[in-house]
């Protein structure tokens, strides 16, 4: 069921929650007329699954998307911003490709992934390295002394914790 087929909620209810979440968050009150517009494009595509949401009721699971979105939202913003004062260091006569968009967004999604990292139990980061290298989850239980059931549930979490940030719709 979309947003436009949420009989207890209203167009303009929604638009209320949003701004709401988004003023939370520290959105101004310039940027939250955009914020809306774009939260809105992505409500209506959802698709609320009650069989995948653990027993969460609609509200709760829209509230988490709306979240969601506004964390996505607030990191571009933030790395629009260091992108405009890193730019002022950069020499003006660069004649390669080197300083380029694809370089910038290699280097913001590096520092993001490590932001990201730090912020994991220090068993998840190993797990996290040993995945780096290209090891399969039992290999890493092996080489860890543990079950493979636990391994998979930190991949699980450290999974779910990149999503979060944002981190899931980067390629390489």
């Amino acid at each position: 069921m979309g947003i436009d087929q949420l009989a207890s909620t209203s167009n303009k209810a929604i638009s209320k929650w949003i701004a709401t979440r988004a003023r939370r968050m520290g959105f101004k009150r310039h940027d939250i007329e955009d914020v809306q517009q774009q939260i809105m494009l992505v409500l209506m595509d959802f698709q609320f699954d009650p069989e995948r949401t653990n027993g969460a009721s609609e509200q709760t699971v829209i509230t988490s998307v709306i979240d969601r979105q506004l964390r996505k939202l607030k990191r571009s913003k933030n790395r629009y911003g260091e992108h405009v004062a890193g730019s002022e260091d950069l020499p003006s006569d660069v004649e390669d490709d080197s300083f380029g968009a694809e370089a910038t967004t290699h280097v913001n999604m590096a520092q993001d992934i490590a932001i990201a990292r730090s912020q994991l139990t220090e068993f998840e980061q190993l797990i996290c390295d040993a995945l780096a290298q290209g090891l399969s989850i039992n290999e890493i239980a092996k080489n860890m002394d543990v079950n493979w059931h636990t391994v998979n549930k930190h991949v699980a979490k450290i999974r779910e914790h990149f999503q979060s940030l944002g981190l899931d719709s980067f390629q390489a």
